[in-house]
Order: structure tokens, then sequence, then C-alpha cells
């Protein structure tokens, strides 16, 4: 049995989303996951770089759009070819196992 060590958890606050997203390292690899408002779930690896803003993520995948995330002190910037678009905040929700 492997033991996820929680990096974040954001919250995408934009209108109809609501959406939970935590960052977790598992097995020396990391994992973006996404609990939907709708109660859907999605689990990405995601390649972690280290730049001067914060923690870039990439999912392993890749991004059909060319969006990646970056982790900052003040949330989870959503990114395109044109900037951040979207900082999700940090959640202080209490995490129940």
């Amino acid at each position: 049995m492997s033991v996820r060590e929680l990096v974040g958890r954001w919250v995408d606050e934009r209108p109809e989303l609501g959406d939970s997203l935590s960052l977790y390292k598992e097995s020396g690899r990391y994992f973006l996951e996404t609990w939907f408002s709708d109660g859907c779930h999605s689990r990405d690896e995601m390649t972690v770089t280290p730049q001067a803003e914060g923690l870039r993520l990439d999912d392993v995948g890749g991004n059909f759009f060319g969006e990646f995330f970056v982790v900052t002190e003040a949330g989870l910037e959503f990114h395109n070819f044109r900037g951040c678009f979207y900082r999700a905040p940090v959640s202080e929700e209490t995490l129940v196992a």
C-alpha cells in the first residue's frame, strides 16, 4: 500500500463549478486529483518543474489546449498561451480519510 503525500488543495470558485483539486505525491510521482461538483472524478499524473513563480504542473499525457498549472503561495494558477487566466484559492477544508 502506497502513501500519499499531500502537496496542496484548492477549490475552483468560478460560477457553476466548485471543483475540489488536490496535488499529491505517491511513489515518487505527482498526481492532480479533481472532484467535480457533479460527483465525477479525475486523476492525472503530472510532471512538476520548479520555476521562480512556483511549481509548474504539466499533464504527462499532454494537454490539447496547451494549458498547465502553477502552484504558488496564493493558489493554483490555471495558464494557457496567454498567461494566467484563473487562480483557485487554497482550500482550508478538512481532509477525511
